[in-house]
């Protein structure tokens, strides 16, 4: 029944060019059309925006060349009514959903014609080859990786060897959510990812973790999602440090990650040298940064190392310019790190190991070593806390700038980096706005500004990403828009800011002042 309704809207639709996508307003209704034998493409929506017009002719077109098998249905959907679609609710782009054979089974995100186009072509003549029997339908395996302890969904392609893959969570996986899971959906990013020196050239669709959303029933706590990352190169760095061990059999050697040190001096006379060295011996760069240690940093750092003679020489070098931390994956890569470097004392290296890369990236006149790496998994875990901690801060687009700007922004926050772990867009009150401001109370400016942060929505974030509270205020560049256009022309304010108060965006001074203000907005959450 369920089928012949869904079957009879469409056909209605089809007398209806302007209406030629089908509107699903519901749950029920899209239950139904998961139905729908073929391919369909759902356009998901926020109220707020509407469908995305910039790609009705295409589709049309596509409508046009695709009509002979009644193989290719459009479709439309509001993310906020219907349950499914609560990961994608808040999104500032547009969110295309491919459906075949009652699962979906693709995502792109934003209105990329060529992409969506490339898409839909290939899954429209897959369908044909299965439907005429000339290719076999996707085969559901399951394999559990106990390193990260989660469930891995892979879709097997008989003539390729390629795999999509979802990743079930372990209290999801401890609730018995499995099954229920497998048999109604599965989510991949429209995109090919080769990680060569993790899985041996096999080819693996973006990994998409599904994650239960908080304080919703039983019956809807399916899925969430975790942001997709934009580039092919960005999703294998974080693929390679969060899930190094992904895609190895058992009887192969463990992926671990690692941290390592390039010292200051080092880094200013062969840092290209040192970086290409550790790729062709087989190291992924997962993360990396330049970071100017203080001393008290550097006595942190090294504090088991205190009470040695050379202590005070080792923190003048560790203080005298930028090191270069790196976040390194491979099998063994603690051991393997450990076998590079070689020997503690540049003596030692250099009788012992003379190939070894202490020995090799000594600097003329320095008696101490200027590679570090973790001794042990353990340590690795510690030292790489220690330089990529995950925070969490408050980024609000202002009034003004979110009716201008709003896109142009976004794109800089995910080109950064960030994760936007929570969005919304909501007028300020008063008394939030005064919160946020009440260091400025009592400033001759401080009622103009309150006053600009309530005159309209704006686009409130929780950004997450290591360092988050000093990497999104330099994102946003200095306060006073003339002065960022000439020490940061690249920053937000220097590019979309009108003056010192109109000035785009506002950001946490510090974590506290974070989490305060994340309090303030979204009331107490987990983001972590």
């Amino acid at each position: 029944m369920k089928r012949l309704l869904f079957s009879c809207l469409l056909k209605m639709l089809k007398c209806q060019s302007i209406l030629f996508q089908a509107t699903i307003t519901n749950q029920n209704e899209w239950d139904e059309m998961l139905l729908t034998k073929g391919v369909v493409v759902v356009d998901v929506y926020q109220a707020w925006c509407g469908p995305c017009i910039a790609v009705v002719n295409l589709f049309r077109k596509l409508k046009n060349e695709f009509s002979e098998d009644d193989v290719l249905h459009f479709a439309v959907a509001e993310a906020n009514s219907i349950e499914t679609l609560q990961p994608l609710r808040n999104r500032c782009e547009p969110v295309f959903l491919f459906c075949v054979n009652g699962k979906i089974i693709a995502m792109v995100r934003g209105a990329n014609a060529p992409l969506i186009s490339k898409k839909i072509t290939e899954l429209v003549q897959e369908e044909r080859e299965i439907v005429a029997g000339q290719k076999e339908r996707p085969e559901l395996c399951i394999y559990f990786d106990k390193y990260i302890n989660c469930h891995i969904i892979f879709f097997h392609f008989p003539e390729e060897v390629t795999y999509s893959v979802g990743i079930i969570k372990p209290d999801d996986v401890l609730e018995g959510h499995v099954e229920e899971i497998k048999q109604k959906y599965v989510f991949i990013k429209s995109a090919v990812i080769t990680m060569s020196k993790c899985i041996k050239g096999l080819k693996y669709d973006t990994i998409l973790c599904l994650i239960r959303p908080e304080e919703t029933p039983e019956t809807e706590s399916i899925l969430n999602m975790c942001d997709v990352q934009s580039s092919i190169e960005d999703a294998s760095r974080q693929l390679a440090f969060f899930f190094p061990n992904f895609g190895q059999k058992k009887t192969e050697q463990k992926f671990e990650k690692t941290l390592a040190l390039v010292r200051p001096c080092l880094l200013r006379e062969r840092r290209d040298s040192i970086i290409q060295r550790i790729k062709d011996d087989g190291f992924e760069i997962a993360m990396q940064k330049e970071i100017n240690l203080s001393e008290e940093q550097a006595r942190e750092f090294y504090k088991e190392h205190e009470n040695e003679d050379y202590f005070p020489f080792l923190l003048e070098q560790m203080t005298n310019g930028p090191t270069l931390v790196l976040a390194l994956t491979r099998e063994n890569a603690v051991a393997h790190w450990r076998n590079l470097l070689g020997p503690k004392t540049i003596e030692e290296a250099k009788k012992e190991n003379p190939n070894s890369l202490r020995a090799q990236y000594a600097v003329d006149n320095i008696p101490i070593n200027q590679l570090h790496g973790s001794s042990s998994p353990n340590d690795a875990q510690k030292e790489l806390e220690f330089f990529f901690p995950q925070e969490h801060t408050l980024a609000l687009i202002k009034p003004d700038a979110a009716k201008k700007h709003k896109d142009d922004i976004m794109q800089k926050v995910k080109d950064a980096g960030f994760t936007i772990s929570k969005i919304k867009e909501e007028a300020l009150t008063r008394e939030m706005a005064t919160k946020f401001y009440k260091d400025h109370e009592g400033k001759p400016f401080f009622e103009e500004l309150v006053a600009l942060m309530t005159e309209g929505p704006s686009v409130v974030m929780v950004l997450t990403k290591e360092n988050a509270v000093q990497e999104w205020r330099q994102l946003m560049g200095p306060t006073d828009p003339e002065v960022a256009k000439e020490s940061s022309p690249e920053s937000i304010r220097a590019q979309f800011a009108q003056d010192i108060l109109s000035n785009a965006v506002h950001g946490s001074s510090t974590r506290e002042h974070a989490l305060e203000s994340i309090e303030c907005i979204f009331g107490e959450i987990d983001i972590d």
